[in-house]
């Protein structure tokens, strides 16, 4: 972590001159929200460095129409997909193992194949655990992948919020992450004979169903609900986007409604949770090239409903040299249980009493942002807060003091 830490101060101060502001951040087990970041910087340094050395004219002819092609679809696409596949198993499946600790669970090996058309793609995460790693944690773990995407994607449109124009160059890294669920569902087999080995989604039901008896969630009402992600007007920019880099050469300028000086563009989207799926409506503004995202979320699953909402506001704040920000999430939701069940499947523990199922917790996080202007290049950037015992995506499932730290490289 520490090499690539330092590569990316390296890349970025020598050649990031983004309208958007890009973040290299550390934080104690690196979550979902500070992998999107090095992540995002990572591309985006490279970016900067391409268009150093090539220049391709943003001219209408076949020639350069076609080099513009060649560069998306064997240069970016690629890159897209192995970044996919780290903030997937490292910074997702990786990460939630790390929150968990030791005691319970750890990581072995992670497998990060050659991208297509150059290899085969994808990855894995090999870890092993203890008698005490229960179903909640099995489950928890299982759509951390998917989990991490969502939070990429999410940390990419508020890049884009900031400038308005959609980067053609992300946009297959937009496609893989905001749509990583719906396509990892759609691969699943309903074959009761020929099982879904190492498959994250086909995990992911069994031991839910295996933890709430009672309420059995099926493949195909899985795969119905997952529709509902494409109703979501980026992953249709992005496309539109490429074709219109292609083309033209140009970034395509993203349109949004307009409400006097802000801009909003809802969204919608599947996510997955320890005790069942939930429901997005995502809310996305553009306030003085400022990014502000809210959301509501919603589901049911063993005859309880549970739902959750949230507000992120990163320069609610600014001066010429200072930004503060904040986060705030709250929720009602099933507990998640670490304690011992009544008998262990696979070395998992595994059932719980119907009484304990249907208790409910209420709980929140708030996080604080501070960014101070340190010369043209840099700014100093951290985040802190708590967050009680619960889930939201991309932070510990515990009781816990989140804690980010790192620099800014942006359009202050």
């Amino acid at each position: 972590m520490k090499k690539i830490f330092y590569f990316l101060v390296f890349l970025v101060s020598f050649c990031l001159h983004a309208k958007e502001s890009y973040y290299i951040l550390i934080e104690p087990k690196f979550s979902g929200f500070s992998g999107s970041e090095d992540i995002l910087t990572f591309h985006q340094g490279l970016e900067e460095a391409r268009n150093k050395l090539l220049k391709i004219p943003k001219e209408k002819r076949v020639l350069y129409a076609f080099a513009r092609f060649s560069e998306l679809f064997l240069i970016w696409a690629p890159l897209s997909e192995t970044e996919i596949v780290i903030q997937h198993e490292v910074f997702g499946h990786g990460y939630r193992i790390r929150d968990f600790g030791s005691h319970f669970a750890k990581v072995k090996k992670y497998k990060i194949n050659t991208p297509s058309p150059y290899g085969s793609g994808g990855g894995a995460t090999y870890y092993t655990f203890g008698e005490n790693y229960t179903s909640f944690q099995e489950t928890a773990t299982s759509i951390a992948g998917v989990e991490a995407t969502a939070t990429l994607a999410n940390r990419l449109k508020m890049k884009w919020l900031q400038s308005l124009r959609l980067d053609p160059l992300k946009a297959f890294l937009y496609l893989q992450a905001q749509q990583d669920l719906t396509s990892y569902i759609y691969t699943l087999n309903d074959s009761p004979i020929f099982s879904n080995e190492g498959h994250d989604i086909e995990s992911f039901l069994f031991w839910l169903n295996n933890t709430y008896y009672n309420d059995l969630l099926k493949k195909q009402t899985l795969k119905k609900s997952a529709l509902i992600s494409l109703v979501d007007p980026y992953t249709y920019y992005s496309i539109l986007s490429v074709f219109y880099y292609i083309f033209s050469g140009k970034d395509f300028k993203i349109p949004m409604i307009n409400f006097k000086n802000i801009k909003y563009l809802p969204s919608l989207r599947l996510g997955l949770a320890p005790f069942g799926l939930e429901y997005y409506l995502e809310n996305f503004f553009s306030y003085e090239n400022r990014a502000i995202y809210s959301y509501l979320k919603i589901g049911k699953h063993n005859n309880k409903v549970f739902w959750g909402m949230g507000f992120d506001f990163p320069q609610i704040y600014k001066t010429k040299k200072t930004a503060l920000g904040f986060r705030l999430d709250s929720f009602l939701q099933p507990k998640i249980y670490y304690k011992s069940a009544m008998f262990t499947f696979e070395n998992v523990q595994i059932g719980y009493d119907e009484k304990d199922l249907k208790k409910f917790t209420f709980g929140s996080s708030l996080l604080l942002t501070l960014e101070q202007k340190l010369s043209k290049k840099f700014s100093f950037y951290t985040q802190a807060g708590y967050k009680t015992k619960g889930f939201i995506q991309s932070f510990p499932l515990r009781e816990d003091i989140v804690f980010r730290v790192g620099f800014g490289l942006n359009n202050f």
